[in-house]
């Protein structure tokens, strides 16, 4: 089925699913760990309620029992899963997707996120094959949760002098991590606080462009910097202290040169700038790469022994605080550098910009052929197939890959030097004639 994605569920509520479609995946889900306890919570969309409701009748009608949250941010449910030992979690939510769209995400008993098309989910699901038996429910408090993690974040976090951090928490789950900051040595000032599943304030995306009413009050409050939340607060879009924007490869340059030693390796997505290689390696710190998804760089930091993951879609992973994503754990640990006194606008500009640009070609044909016949192109090239077409020279990058929700192809381009438009001329060039044969 087309809501079953590369490692979630996700589509159009009352369209591509329904509570029917819920409750059976939760059957399935459920199957896999019968008498066993999940964790189960969602964000603020507004037929999260029903849906979670749904999943969760059919998780408990095989036997398997839930500790039952409402809407909580996904990083809290992933520390609860690993805190009190469950087998594994769901969590009701379509991320940044508009508020028409749910979906679930399932993760671990170490609270990452799973690659369920591994387990037998899809299997149980597919061939209606649940277990039969009779769950307890657990209604757990989402308060208690926060507590629990800002101890254990306590423990690990130093910031020396309150700082003044603006928190956009876009309608979404992170509205009520405001006083998770306060007693944290920050003073949080909130935008967009209010829980709505409509996310009326700037849409359930944070981007440059829907950061701007809080890029202006970081400015206009002088505050220190700021971060934009996604609905279910698995990102975190960091603003500096001048307002602008901070690419997430920026920040892992920045925490990575002042938090971690030479050896260690970060793992960072394929599209991820190769400004973090030309910045990191001088350090002694490896950089490796894995394919475009959350999912995908959480399991390699986690396999890998690596102390950072990164995605350009502003997802971050440091293990010493979880596996999972956590915007919270890496904002504080940015908080504590520029509490020792260098402006985050100061950190930033030590760190170059190289030019980027991202082109969406349509398709009108299967894909698979056109990056066959890609790959045959760019044969002496030597591309990186681990996601698509990466070739790498020592002065650009260009990354060719399919869209997973989408018939177009996306070019990525990145260089050093002047020649982006040349860059450009050649790479869709050769994409055009693939197309055409």
């Amino acid at each position: 089925m087309a809501i079953f994605r590369a490692y979630d569920v996700r589509g159009i509520y009352d369209v591509e699913l329904s509570e029917n479609t819920f409750e059976n995946i939760g059957k399935a889900f459920g199957s896999c760990y019968e008498g066993g306890t999940i964790v189960l919570g969602r964000d603020t969309r507004i037929s999260g309620p029903s849906l979670q409701a749904a999943f969760l009748t059919g998780v408990l009608s095989t036997g398997c029992n839930a500790d039952n949250y409402e809407v909580m941010p996904i990083p809290l449910l992933s520390f609860m899963t690993l805190a009190d030992n469950r087998n594994a979690a769901a969590y009701i939510s379509a991320s940044h997707n508009p508020p028409e769209y749910n979906g679930i995400r399932f993760r671990t008993s170490m609270g990452y996120g799973m690659l369920y098309t591994k387990t037998d989910i899809m299997n149980n699901y597919n061939n209606s094959e649940f277990r039969k038996g009779v769950g307890l429910e657990k209604k757990c408090n989402v308060n208690e949760a926060i507590s629990r993690y800002k101890n254990y974040v306590s423990n690990k976090i130093n910031i020396i002098d309150e700082l003044k951090v603006v928190l956009d928490m876009g309608n979404g789950s992170a509205c009520l991590m405001d006083s998770f900051y306060q007693e944290l040595n920050c003073n949080p000032l909130v935008v967009n606080g209010s829980q709505d599943g409509m996310f009326p304030g700037r849409g359930s995306a944070p981007t440059e462009k829907s950061l701007q009413e809080a890029s202006k009050y970081v400015v206009s409050h002088n505050a220190d910097y700021g971060v934009g939340f996604d609905a279910d607060a698995d990102r975190g879009l960091i603003i500096d202290d001048l307002g602008r924007i901070v690419t997430p490869e920026k920040v892992a340059i920045i925490i990575s040169e002042r938090r971690y030693k030479s050896g260690d390796t970060i793992i960072a997505g394929l599209d991820c700038s190769m400004i973090l290689e030309k910045e990191l390696e001088p350090f002694g710190i490896k950089v490796e790469r894995e394919r475009v998804g959350d999912v995908f760089i959480a399991n390699r930091v986690k396999d890998s022994g690596a102390v950072l993951g990164v995605e350009p879609s502003a997802h971050f992973f440091l293990p010493e605080f979880q596996y999972s994503d956590d915007p919270f754990a890496m904002s504080l640990v940015l908080g504590e550098i520029i509490s020792q006194g260098e402006k985050l606008s100061v950190l930033a500009d030590a760190i170059p910009d190289y030019p980027y640009k991202q082109i969406s070609i349509h398709l009108n044909e299967d894909p698979a052929g056109v990056m066959l016949r890609l790959k045959d192109a760019l044969a002496r090239m030597e591309p990186n197939t681990m996601d698509g077409l990466k070739v790498t020279t020592d002065t650009y990058s260009v990354l060719i890959r399919p869209s997973n929700t989408e018939p177009i192809l996306r070019l990525s381009i990145e260089t050093t030097a002047s020649d982006m438009a040349k860059l450009e001329e050649r790479y869709v060039g050769l994409i055009r004639r693939a197309m055409k044969a």
